[in-house]
Protein backbone atom coordinates (compact mmCIF):
# COMPACT_ATOMS: atom_id res chain seq x y z
CA UNK A 1 0.00 0.00 0.00
CA UNK A 2 1.46 3.27 -1.14
CA UNK A 3 0.75 6.94 -1.47
CA UNK A 4 1.95 8.66 -4.62
CA UNK A 5 2.82 12.37 -4.49
CA UNK A 6 4.60 14.06 -7.41
CA UNK A 7 5.51 10.61 -8.81
CA UNK A 8 7.14 9.69 -5.47
CA UNK A 9 5.92 6.33 -4.11
CA UNK A 10 5.62 6.29 -0.32
CA UNK A 11 4.97 3.01 1.57
CA UNK A 12 2.27 3.48 4.20
CA UNK A 13 1.39 2.29 7.66
CA UNK A 14 -2.37 2.74 8.08
CA UNK A 15 -3.75 3.72 11.50
CA UNK A 16 -7.38 2.53 11.56
CA UNK A 17 -8.04 1.61 15.19
CA UNK A 18 -8.56 4.15 17.99
CA UNK A 19 -5.48 2.78 19.80
CA UNK A 20 -3.28 3.07 16.70
CA UNK A 21 -4.56 6.61 16.02
CA UNK A 22 -3.89 7.80 19.56
CA UNK A 23 -0.39 6.24 19.69
CA UNK A 24 0.80 7.12 16.17
CA UNK A 25 4.50 8.02 16.23
CA UNK A 26 4.81 8.25 20.03
CA UNK A 27 8.05 6.66 21.22
CA UNK A 28 9.29 5.72 17.75
CA UNK A 29 12.73 6.64 16.46
CA UNK A 30 12.06 6.34 12.73
CA UNK A 31 9.37 6.32 10.06
CA UNK A 32 9.99 4.39 6.86
CA UNK A 33 7.57 5.96 4.42
CA UNK A 34 4.42 7.51 5.85
CA UNK A 35 1.75 6.99 8.48
CA UNK A 36 -1.83 7.47 7.23
CA UNK A 37 -4.77 8.28 9.49
CA UNK A 38 -8.04 7.83 7.53
CA UNK A 39 -11.26 9.20 9.05
CA UNK A 40 -14.90 8.55 8.19
CA UNK A 41 -15.79 12.21 7.97
CA UNK A 42 -14.50 15.49 6.60
CA UNK A 43 -13.64 18.08 9.24
CA UNK A 44 -10.93 19.88 11.14
CA UNK A 45 -8.30 17.44 12.41
CA UNK A 46 -5.82 18.24 15.16
CA UNK A 47 -2.50 16.48 15.74
CA UNK A 48 0.31 17.05 18.20
CA UNK A 49 3.86 15.84 18.70
CA UNK A 50 3.56 14.65 22.33
CA UNK A 51 6.22 12.02 23.10
CA UNK A 52 7.34 11.80 19.45
CA UNK A 53 11.06 11.28 18.94
CA UNK A 54 11.53 12.67 15.42
CA UNK A 55 10.30 15.74 13.49
CA UNK A 56 7.37 15.16 11.13
CA UNK A 57 5.62 16.83 8.22
CA UNK A 58 1.84 16.58 8.77
CA UNK A 59 -0.35 16.69 5.64
CA UNK A 60 -4.12 17.24 5.85
CA UNK A 61 -5.94 15.69 2.89
CA UNK A 62 -9.44 15.97 1.45
CA UNK A 63 -10.21 13.19 -1.03
CA UNK A 64 -6.96 13.18 -2.97
CA UNK A 65 -5.92 16.83 -2.54
CA UNK A 66 -3.55 18.24 0.09
CA UNK A 67 -5.40 21.03 1.93
CA UNK A 68 -2.72 22.02 4.44
CA UNK A 69 0.83 21.11 5.48
CA UNK A 70 2.47 21.60 8.87
CA UNK A 71 6.16 21.33 8.05
CA UNK A 72 8.98 20.00 10.21
CA UNK A 73 6.89 19.73 13.41
CA UNK A 74 9.27 19.20 16.30
CA UNK A 75 8.96 16.60 19.07
CA UNK A 76 7.35 17.80 22.29
CA UNK A 77 8.01 16.57 25.82
CA UNK A 78 6.03 19.31 27.58
CA UNK A 79 2.58 18.98 29.12
CA UNK A 80 1.00 21.53 26.78
CA UNK A 81 2.25 20.70 23.28
CA UNK A 82 1.20 22.82 20.28
CA UNK A 83 -1.53 21.42 18.02
CA UNK A 84 -1.31 21.32 14.24
CA UNK A 85 -4.71 21.68 12.59
CA UNK A 86 -6.13 21.34 9.12
CA UNK A 87 -9.23 20.38 7.19
CA UNK A 88 -9.46 16.87 5.75
CA UNK A 89 -10.80 13.35 5.78
CA UNK A 90 -7.32 11.87 6.24
CA UNK A 91 -3.94 12.91 7.62
CA UNK A 92 -0.53 11.74 6.45
CA UNK A 93 2.58 11.99 8.59
CA UNK A 94 5.96 11.93 6.82
CA UNK A 95 9.52 12.31 8.12
CA UNK A 96 10.31 15.97 8.81
CA UNK A 97 11.69 17.80 5.78
CA UNK A 98 10.14 15.42 3.22
CA UNK A 99 7.78 18.05 1.80
CA UNK A 100 10.56 20.60 1.36
CA UNK A 101 12.92 18.07 -0.28
CA UNK A 102 10.24 16.76 -2.65
CA UNK A 103 8.56 20.15 -3.28
CA UNK A 104 5.19 18.96 -1.93
CA UNK A 105 2.72 21.87 -1.78
CA UNK A 106 -0.83 22.60 -0.66
CA UNK A 107 -3.09 21.78 -3.62
CA UNK A 108 -0.96 18.87 -4.84
CA UNK A 109 -2.78 15.66 -5.60
CA UNK A 110 -2.10 12.47 -3.69
CA UNK A 111 -3.09 9.05 -4.96
CA UNK A 112 -3.51 6.02 -2.75
CA UNK A 113 -2.40 2.87 -4.55
CA UNK A 114 -4.17 -0.29 -3.39
CA UNK A 115 -6.02 1.33 -0.50
CA UNK A 116 -9.63 1.21 0.50
CA UNK A 117 -10.71 2.70 3.80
Amino acid sequence: MNAIINNQHIPLEIMTTPQARSTGMMGRDNLEGGMLFPFNEMGEKSFWMKDCNIPLDILFISGNKITDISRDCQPCEQVNCPSYKGLGDSVLELPGGFCSRENVQVGDRINFDGLSF
